[in-house]
């Protein structure tokens, strides 16, 4: 548990409206949580053991409205269709070059 806590103390968490930024000892700019919806978006690459621990901190900290979360399950995509797969296009649009074309001097007899 003590090296939870030193990993937390290494951060800052400033709250600004429903966003929680996260900053790291430096001053620069981690990540960001919105309480709405309670997503975490990553601006710098962090640890996976620390970035994990964070998350888990902002969302028993700060947890998402249930409303959100119901509009955000309900405005979710669909998941994508699969493409069906093209016809080979290459038989269709594959044409002699004319006699005439560039580069053949010589005729066919």
């Amino acid at each position: 548990m003590q090296n939870h806590q030193t990993v937390l103390s290494t951060f800052q968490f400033k709250r600004i409206a429903d966003v929680i930024r996260v900053f790291n000892e430096n001053s620069y700019f981690m990540a960001e949580y919105s309480e709405r919806t309670g997503s975490v978006k990553w601006q710098r690459v962090l640890i996976a053991s620390q970035r994990e621990l964070i998350e888990k901190w902002l969302r028993e900290r700060y947890p998402a409205s249930t409303a959100a979360k119901i509009a955000v399950r309900e405005n979710a995509p669909a998941p994508a269709a699969r493409p069906e797969p093209a016809s080979d296009r290459r038989a269709a649009a594959h044409r002699r070059h004319p006699v005439s074309a560039r580069g053949n001097s010589r005729r066919r007899g």
